[in-house]
């Protein structure tokens, strides 16, 4: 199985495990006490490997891509850019590929969750290892040994993508992991996000295609305590500023508009007849979206 590639390369890398306790399942932060510095510009990958990874709608494109991504970060640990495409293609691995696996039948989906709660684990590790890259967030991890929340103020506009990613696949970890565990990590939820809106404000500019006020949205329709009126606004508004967005309409239609048909098939259908390239540098993401699209509307 991939994933044992991926814990036994990274033990392969010395990296310092620091305990989370939680009230919920537990799991090792992952935080590198090498002082690698942080490359300028980005990696140049290799042809085959930007290949697959333009082609990560195909999950066995993906699967490739992620061990030589790993591969190629192991040997070149200065790029924190490779990093945070690790995290991002375990998350879509997860969020994605096994996501569409899943059927509904506990028996059957037993397995698919495993796998998927290990892949969101991997995503989560490497976008920690990417925000190891700042060199004073990591002291303050490794040396005083805080809590990654409570060293964000360390972190800058070089750090949000792997800030952001970490968020994305904590809350999916935590979700599929069981509710005791999505509410024990609440705060951190709230901690991540909270300092990726600083660093936004800092750059004059909102993040990956109004992230955090998707994440606004989202966390009022998934809590049980959340505004579901405040929930539908802010999700229009995330679809009025990035209307070609596909990923925001599946995530209102699932957690929203299900007791609403016309609505739900409304968002649906605009996705599946919507043009992935329409964003051209995550035409891969849009098409696995689409297909997501279709199994909730075949489910319906």
């Amino acid at each position: 199985m991939y994933q044992t590639k991926h814990w036994s390369k990274i033990a392969m890398a010395g990296l310092v495990l620091l305990s989370v306790v939680a009230c919920g399942k537990s799991r090792s932060v992952k935080i590198s006490d090498s002082n690698v510095e942080r490359a300028t510009t980005p990696a140049k990958l290799p042809a085959d490997l930007e290949k697959l990874w333009k082609n990560r709608q195909n999950e066995q494109d993906l699967r490739q891509a992620l061990v030589g991504l790993e591969k190629f970060a192991l040997e070149n640990p200065q790029y924190s850019d490779v990093k945070v495409l690790l995290c991002r293609g375990n998350y879509l691995l997860s969020d994605g590929h096994l996501w569409l696996k899943l059927t509904g039948d506990a028996d059957t989906d037993e397995k698919v969750k495993e796998e998927s709660i290990q892949y969101y684990d991997a995503a989560v590790t490497w976008c920690e290892a990417a925000l190891a890259m700042n060199p004073k967030f990591r002291d303050k991890v490794v040396k005083e040994k805080l809590e990654i929340e409570k060293a964000l103020d360390a972190l800058g506009p070089q750090d949000i993508d792997a800030l952001y990613w970490r968020y994305a696949s904590l809350a999916k970890w935590s979700r599929m992991v069981g509710f005791t565990t999505l509410l024990s990590n609440r705060s951190k939820f709230s901690a991540m996000i909270n300092r990726a809106k600083e660093i936004e404000k800092a750059m004059g500019k909102e993040y990956f295609y109004s992230a955090t006020l998707r994440y606004d949205a989202a966390s009022n329709a998934l809590s049980p305590t959340g505004d579901k009126k405040l929930a539908d606004k802010l999700f229009e508004e995330a679809i009025a500023k990035h209307p070609n967005y596909f990923a925001v309409r599946v995530l209102y239609a699932e957690s929203r508009l299900k007791g609403n048909e016309d609505k739900f098939k409304k968002q649906l259908e605009f996705v599946i007849k919507g043009k992935a390239s329409s964003l051209p540098e995550i035409e891969a993401d849009q098409i696995v979206e689409q297909r997501k699209a279709k199994k909730l509307l075949d489910e319906l």
